[in-house]
């Protein structure tokens, strides 16, 4: 039995294990979450390399006896030295860490991987107003992955397309949280209820549009700070709502988040 191996990798967390070696978390497309341990001291080349947020091909060799996995090398390909600078990049990579972690990859390990690698990187490239919009997108893309994302295109009641134009941008739609689905401002009148939560139209015709434009192209989309705070109120509910439990990253974060 060969007790080596390698893969991709991105370095979640770490922390003490003892006076000189740390247990690390990864997140791999092939195993989801990995906690290994990283032997060495703060002068040894492998700890300057297994650092939070780099992402690279990591070699691990898993020994049964001890019920242990150890890191024995690091090729690190994206070092994300700006999340150390920013505050919201920060927790915005530690609410998508948390995310993966409590869900366990929501099922599915390959696609967790690649959207939180795409998520970290996107921030690396982008200033704070960018990471934001990306921070949405992560989490609604992410609630499509765990197979509770609410259909946006229609109105759940009577069929009626958001993007009709007879919907003002400022008409008021509902989301509701019995049905996880989204009523229209003319079926709203009538269907006002403590499950509904209330968003613009814009809101919706917003999500709606991620779930059918590439990447490229939902980053050229643009939101004022209204809709921004209705989205964010919105995917946060959904997601602590899906895995029945506060996330900590949100809780702490929630002045900069």
């Amino acid at each position: 039995m060969n007790r080596s191996s390698s893969t991709s990798a991105i370095i979640l967390s770490l922390k003490p294990l003892g006076e000189n070696n740390s247990s690390v978390t990864l997140l791999t497309p092939d195993n989801g979450i990995l906690y290994a341990v990283l032997y060495g001291g703060p002068k040894s080349r492998m700890r300057s390399l297994v650092s939070q947020w780099n992402s690279g091909k990591v070699w691990l060799y898993e020994n049964p006896e001890k019920n242990q996995i150890k890191i024995s090398d690091f090729e690190v390909s994206n070092y994300h030295t700006s999340f150390s600078q920013n505050l919201f990049k920060s927790y915005a990579a530690s609410l998508a860490a948390e995310l993966a972690i409590k869900t366990r990859c929501a099922g599915s390990a390959q696609q967790c991987h690649r959207l939180v690698s795409g998520f970290l990187d996107g921030m690396e490239l982008c200033d704070e107003e960018q990471s934001r919009l990306g921070l949405l997108r992560f989490l609604w893309r992410y609630l499509e992955l765990l197979g509770i994302q609410p259909q946006s295109h229609a109105c759940s009641n009577c069929g009626k397309t958001f993007l009709d134009t007879r919907f003002a941008p400022e008409a008021v739609s509902y989301y509701n949280s019995m049905e996880n689905s989204f009523i229209c401002p003319d079926c709203a009148d009538h269907l006002q209820g403590e499950n509904m939560l209330s968003v613009k139209n814009t809101a919706v015709q917003y999500l709606s549009a991620l779930t059918v434009l590439t990447p490229s192209e939902a980053r050229k989309l643009t939101i004022d700070e209204e809709i921004y705070g209705q989205i964010r109120q919105l995917v946060f509910f959904l997601i602590e709502n899906s895995i029945d439990q506060k996330l900590n990253s949100i809780e702490t974060g929630m002045g900069i988040l």
